[in-house]
C-alpha cells in the first residue's frame, strides 16, 4: 500500500469517527450508536434479566391445590438474594444510555431499569420509569410493555383505580402478540385480586394462543382448569387437563392433571366409579409417586366425598394425614376437608378439632387463613358452650341421686378410669421395652458384622425412615439426657442450669418418687373420688349457681345457631328449650325477638305468638320498637348521636359547677332521646349533680336505683363505692341535713393550687362527691386550669370507661365514672382516713369566706364550625333520599372501598338528613389531604357517584367534630360557605 493509499485510508476513518459522534444524526452515526447499544449494553441486561426470572420461576414451590398463580412471588429475601445481579443489569442498561444518547434502544434500557426497580420493590420508582418511557418512546411495543409493567406495578402498590385507568386505556390500543398475552395476565391477576373469578378465567382464556414456551402454557392451562374446576365448569375443566396432558408437560402438572381428572370426569355408573377408583389405587402403586401418596389419598377422599361416602372420605383423609408428603400445606387442606365434613354433618364438636389442627398448619398469609380462623374461633365457643351444657346436666342428675349411690356412681366412674390408665401405661412400657429388644437385637448384628460398636448401616434403608433404628436412638438420647421437650438450644439450656438448681431438681425427684410409689391404687381412687364429689352440686346454691351456667351456655348456643351457623331450626329448638327450662330468664326478651325472626323467614304461623308477648310483656324495649320498625336501629343511631352531643355539654356544665344547666342538659336528653345507648352514664352524672346540690337521703335513693338499674354497666363498681361512704358517713352521724348553698358548693369545688396529675385529679373528684353528702367539707381544694380540666376528662374517659362510642367522637364521662376500681377512701374526715384518731371537725363549709363574683365572659356558640386538626375526617355525600339513582348506595361504596381503599378500612352509613335528604357517611380517614384526595376521585367514572347525571348532589370531607355540628344544626348551605372560606 502506498502513501496516497495510506492517507486517504486515514481521512476516511477520520470521518467515520467525527460521523459517529452522539451529537450527529446522519446514517453513519445512527448505525454505530444503535449497533453499540443493543448489543453492548441492551442485550446483555436483557439476557441477565431473563436468566433471573427463569431462576424466579425455577424457585417457585407451587400448591397444586389452588390455582397456580399468575407471576412468581417477590418479597425482601429475593431481592436481597438477586441485589448485585439486579444492580449489575443496571449498570448494563445505563451504558446506552449515558454513551449512545441518539440510540433508538434508550427507551428499552429504560424499560429493562424499571423491570429491576419492580424486582428490587421499589415500585413508586419503578412506575415513575414506566411512566418516563411512555412520554419518550416512539415505538408501539416498548411504549405498550411499559404500560403492562405499569400496570403490575400499580397492583403492588394496591392503587387499584389507577391500574384499572391503563387497562381502559389499552383497550383502544393494537398490541403484538407478546404484549397481548402479558396484557391478559396483568388482566387475570387484577381479577385474582379484586376476587373476580369469572374475568379471571376469561382473560387466562384469551391469553393461551398468545405462548411460544410450552410449559408456560402448561401453568397458565392448569391454573384455568382450576378454576373452571372449582366453578363446577367440569367438562371445560376436564378438556383443559386433557390438553395439558397431550403436550409432555413437567412431571408435577402432569401428575397433577391426571389425578384432578378424576375429579372432574363424568360418572354415570358403577363401572365409571370402580374404573376411577382403580386408577387411584394404580398411581398408589407407582414408585415416582412416593411423594405424592398423601395427595392421593386426599383426592380419593374429594372421589368418595362425590358419592356421598362421608365415612371412607374420613378415612381416606386419616390416612393422608398420617402419610408423609412434601406437597405445601397438605395436612391443613386434609384437616379442613375433615373439618368441613362433619360440620356438614352437624357434628361440631370433632368439626372443631380438625378446625382448631387446621389453624395450626395453614400459613397465616394463605388466602383463606382468615375464613377458616373465624369458623375455628365459632366452633370453639359452640362446643365450649355445648359442652357447659352436658357436663352441668350431668352432674345435676349426679348431685339429684342418694347419697349412697352418688358416691358408689363416681366410685365406678374413677375405678374404670383407672382401669384405662393402668391399660395404657402397660402398652406404653411394652412398647418401650419392644424397641430395647430390637434396638439391642441390630446393635448385636451389626458389632458381629463390622466389629464397630454403633450402628451406622440399617441395611441400605435410611435412616429415618427406620422405625427401629428411630425407637433406638430414641432410647439413647433418653439414657443420656432425659425426656426433653423439643426445643432451640436444648444443649446450651442445660449447661446454664447452675449446679444448685440440679440439686433442687434431684431432691425435688427423690421426694415425689417416694410419695408415688407409697400411695396406692385405692388410695388414689379415693382421693380422686373425693375431687369429683366436690364438683357434685347438691346444695341449693351450687344448683342456682349450675342452672345459671346452663342457662348463659343454652342462650348463647342458640345465638351461635342463629347467628353464625345459619342453622335456623336448630336455633329455633334451643331458644325453645331455653325459655321453656328458664321461663324467667334475663334473656326473654332477645329470644322472643329472635324467635319472632327465625319464624318469619318460613312464615310459619308462631310469629304471630311471639309478636304478642314482645308487646305485652316487654312493651317499652327495644325489640318491641324492632318489630313494628326493623330500621329503628339505623334511624336511632343518628339519634344517638345527638344524645352524646348533649351529655357532652351536660358534663361541661357539670365541670364549670353549673348544675343546674347540667341537669337541664340531662333532662333533655331523656325527653328527647329515651332510647340512647348511654343511660348508665347518663344516670351517673344524675348522681355526681344530685350529691353537690340535693339532700343526702335523695342521694342515698338514686344510689340504690342506679345499683338495681344498671347491675351490667362497669360504673356500678363506682356506685357501689359512693354508697359504701355513704352509709359509714350516716354510721358517724357526720351526714348534712340540708342541700349545699350555691356558695358553699363552689368553696367545695376549689382545689389547690398546684397541677394536679390524672390520678391525683381522679380521687379528689371522688373526694367531692361523698364529702359533699357530710356535714363537714374536705380540705379547700383549688380548680387547675380550665384546659388541663378539660384534657384531663377526656383522657380519663376515652381511656377508662368502656361505652361504645358514637360514630363521630365518644362521649365525655365524669371523671368518678372512669377512676380505676381500686378507689381510695375520700378524705372526707381524718377519722375516714385514720380510723385510731379523734376526728378534728373544720368549719362548716357554709362559713367559708364568700366568694367574689367575677363578670361572665362572652357566651361562645358550642355549635360554631371550627377549622383545625382533627383526629378523623369523614367523607360525606347528599343525596335525594327518593332519587333511583342513589338505590342501594351504600353497597356500592362497599364494593367500591374494597376494591380501591381496602386499607383504609371504611364503613359507609346512611341516615336521614334533613327532609328529602339522606346522608351517605365514611368513616374514617386519618388525614384531612387523604380524605380531600378521596372526594376528588369521586369525579372519576370508577366512583360510585362518578357517572350519575341530571341528579343534584353534594360531596364534601368534614372533620369528627364539625361532623357532629352539622348534625345537629342540618344547615349543609352554612357549612359549605365556612368550607369555602376557609380552604
Amino acid at each position: 500500500m502506498n502513501k496516497l493509499s495510506l492517507y486517504i485510508l486515514f481521512v476516511v476513518a477520520g470521518l467515520a469517527l467525527a460521523a459517529c459522534s452522539v451529537e450527529r444524526n446522519n446514517p453513519i452515526s445512527k448505525a454505530y450508536h444503535n449497533t453499540s447499544a443493543r448489543y453492548n449494553g441492551y442485550f446483555l441486561a436483557k439476557e441477565k434479566l431473563r436468566l433471573l426470572e427463569e431462576i424466579l420461576q425455577e424457585q417457585m414451590a407451587y400448591d397444586y391445590n389452588l390455582a397456580l398463580p399468575i407471576y412468581p412471588s417477590i418479597d425482601s429475601a429475593t431481592a436481597k438474594a438477586f441485589a448485585a445481579d439486579l444492580e449489575d443489569i443496571v449498570k448494563k442498561a445505563s451504558f446506552p444510555i449515558q454513551y449512545h444518547k441518539n440510540s433508538k434502544w434508550i427507551d428499552d434500557c429504560y424499560v429493562l431499569i424499571g423491570k429491576v426497580r419492580y424486582y428490587q420493590l421499589n415500585f413508586a420508582d419503578a412506575a415513575r420509569t414506566f411512566k418516563y418511557v411512555n412520554s419518550i418512546s416512539k415505538d408501539n411495543s416498548t411504549r405498550h410493555e411499559a404500560h403492562i409493567w405499569l400496570m403490575r406495578s400499580f397492583m403492588m402498590m394496591e392503587e387499584m383505580e389507577n391500574a384499572q385507568a391503563v387497562s381502559d386505556y389499552l383497550r383502544k390500543e393494537r398490541l403484538n402478540r407478546e404484549n397481548a398475552r402479558e396484557l391478559y395476565l396483568a388482566r387475570a391477576h387484577y381479577n385474582r385480586l379484586l376476587g373476580d373469578t369469572a374475568a379471571v378465567i376469561e382473560n387466562l382464556t384469551l391469553s393461551l394462543r398468545n405462548f411460544k414456551k410450552k410449559d408456560d402454557l402448561a401453568r397458565a392451562r392448569f391454573s384455568l382448569a382450576m378454576l373452571l374446576q372449582a366453578t363446577e365448569q367440569d367438562k371445560e375443566a376436564y378438556q383443559q387437563y386433557s390438553k395439558i396432558l397431550r403436550r409432555n408437560p413437567p412431571y408435577d402438572l402432569g401428575f397433577f392433571s391426571r389425578l384432578y381428572m378424576g375429579q372432574v370426569a363424568e360418572v354415570g355408573n358403577s363401572n365409571d366409579i370402580e374404573r376411577i377408583a382403580g386408577y387411584y389405587r394404580k398411581m398408589l402403586k407407582d414408585g415416582k409417586n412416593t411423594e405424592y401418596r398423601d395427595k392421593i389419598f386426599y383426592e380419593m377422599a374429594q372421589f368418595e366425598l362425590r358419592q356421598n361416602n362421608h365415612g371412607k372420605a374420613l378415612e381416606h383423609l386419616n390416612t393422608s394425614l398420617r402419610t408423609p408428603g412434601t406437597i405445601p400445606n397438605q395436612k391443613a387442606y386434609s384437616y379442613l376437608l375433615a373439618g368441613a365434613i362433619y360440620f356438614d354433618l352437624n357434628k361440631y364438636n370433632p368439626a372443631q378439632a380438625y378446625y382448631d389442627s387446621a389453624v395450626q398448619v395453614l400459613p397465616q398469609q394463605a388466602a383463606n387463613y382468615e375464613a377458616v380462623s373465624e369458623r375455628r374461633n365459632i366452633l370453639t365457643e359452640f362446643t365450649f358452650n355445648y359442652n357447659t351444657i352436658q357436663t352441668q346436666d350431668s352432674l345435676q342428675r349426679i348431685g339429684r341421686l342418694p347419697e349412697a349411690e352418688r358416691v358408689a356412681f363416681v366410685t365406678q366412674l374413677v375405678q374404670a378410669e383407672e382401669e384405662r390408665r393402668q391399660q395404657e401405661m402397660a402398652r406404653l412400657q411394652e412398647q418401650a421395652q419392644f424397641a430395647e429388644r430390637q434396638a439391642s437385637s441390630i446393635n448385636q448384628n451389626q458389632n458381629n458384622a463390622t466389629g464397630i460398636g454403633t450402628a451406622t448401616n440399617t441395611g441400605g434403608v435410611w435412616y429415618f425412615d427406620n422405625p427401629t433404628a428411630m425407637a433406638s436412638a430414641r432410647s439413647e438420647f433418653n439414657r443420656r439426657w432425659g425426656d426433653r421437650p423439643l426445643q432451640d438450644n436444648w444443649r446450651l439450656r442445660l449447661r446454664g442450669e447452675s449446679s444448685a438448681q440440679e440439686q433442687v431438681a434431684q431432691q425435688q425427684q427423690t421426694t415425689e418418687e417416694p410419695t408415688a410409689a407409697a400411695e396406692s391404687p385405692e388410695d388414689r381412687i379415693a382421693s380422686q373420688v373425693q375431687t369429683y364429689l366436690q364438683n357434685v352440686p347438691v346444695t341449693a346454691a351450687a344448683l342456682q349457681e349450675s342452672d345459671k351456667q346452663v342457662e348463659e351456655s343454652m342462650f348463647n348456643l342458640a345465638n351461635i345457631y342463629a347467628q353464625k351457623l345459619q342453622d335456623h331450626a336448630k336455633a329455633a329448638e334451643t331458644y325453645e328449650q331455653l325459655l321453656q327450662r328458664f321461663p324467667k330468664t334475663e334473656h326473654a326478651a332477645e329470644s322472643y325477638y329472635s324467635l319472632y325472626l327465625l319464624y318469619s323467614k318460613t312464615d310459619d304461623e308462631r310469629k304471630t305468638a311471639y309478636y304478642n308477648k314482645i308487646k305485652q310483656q316487654f312493651p317499652n324495649s327495644t325489640f318491641a320498637q324492632l318489630v313494628d320498625d326493623p330500621d329503628f336501629m339505623s334511624k336511632n343511631a343518628a339519634d344517638n348521636i345527638l344524645a352524646h352531643q348533649l351529655y357532652d355539654t351536660a358534663f361541661k356544665y357539670y365541670e364549670q359547677q353549673d348544675y343546674q344547666n347540667a341537669a337541664d342538659q340531662l333532662a333533655q336528653l331523656s325527653r328527647q332521646y329515651p332510647l340512647n345507648d348511654i343511660k348508665d352514664k347518663v344516670a351517673y352524672l344524675g348522681v355526681l349533680i344530685t350529691a353537690r346540690t340535693d339532700k343526702p337521703e335523695v342521694l342515698q335513693e338514686q344510689l340504690y336505683g342506679f345499683i338495681a338499674d344498671y347491675p351490667s354497666s362497669p360504673l356500678k363498681a363506682k356506685a357501689d363505692q359512693l354508697l359504701l361512704v355513704y352509709n359509714e358517713l350516716a354510721q358517724k352521724n357526720q351526714l348534712r341535713q340540708e342541700a349545699p348553698s350555691a356558695a358553699a358548693a363552689a368553696v367545695q369545688e376549689q382545689q389547690p393550687p398546684r397541677s394536679l396529675t390524672p390520678e391525683e385529679r381522679i380521687n379528689a373528684e371522688m373526694a367531692l362527691a361523698t364529702a359533699s353528702a357530710a356535714q363537714i367539707s374536705p380540705q379547700p381544694i383549688q380548680q387547675p386550669q380550665a384546659a388541663e380540666t378539660e384534657s384531663t376528662a377526656s383522657t380519663t374517659e376515652n381511656t377508662a370507661n368502656p361505652v361504645v362510642p358514637a360514630p363521630a367522637t365518644a362521649a365525655q364521662a365524669p371523671a368518678e365514672a372512669v377512676q380505676p376500681d381500686t378507689v381510695q377512701q375520700p378524705a372526707a374526715t381524718p377519722a375516714a382516713t385514720n380510723p385510731g384518731t379523734e376526728p378534728q371537725v373544720p368549719a362548716p363549709a357554709a362559713a367559708a369566706e364568700p366568694v367574689e363574683a367575677t363578670a361572665p365572659e362572652p357566651a361562645i356558640d358550642p355549635l360554631e364550625y371550627v377549622m383545625e386538626q382533627d383526629t378523623a375526617y369523614y367523607f360525606v355525600l347528599v343525596y335525594p333520599a327518593d332519587a333511583p339513582a342513589f338505590k342501594d348506595i351504600d353497597l356500592r361504596y362497599d364494593k367500591y372501598n374494597n376494591t380501591y381503599y381496602k386499607k383504609q378500612n371504611l364503613e359507609a352509613t346512611v341516615a336521614a338528613f334533613t327532609e328529602g335528604q339522606a346522608m351517605l357517611t365514611l368513616s374514617s380517614f386519618d388525614d384531612y389531604k387523604e380524605a380531600q384526595s378521596f372526594n376528588i376521585k369521586q369525579k372519576a367514572p370508577q366512583a360510585p357517584v362518578g357517572r350519575i347525571r341530571g341528579v343534584s348532589f353534594t360531596t364534601f370531607v368534614i372533620s369528627a367534630a364539625n361532623y357532629q355540628r352539622l348534625l345537629e344544626k342540618k344547615d349543609l348551605e352554612a357549612y359549605l360557605t365556612f368550607l369555602e372560606n376557609n380552604n
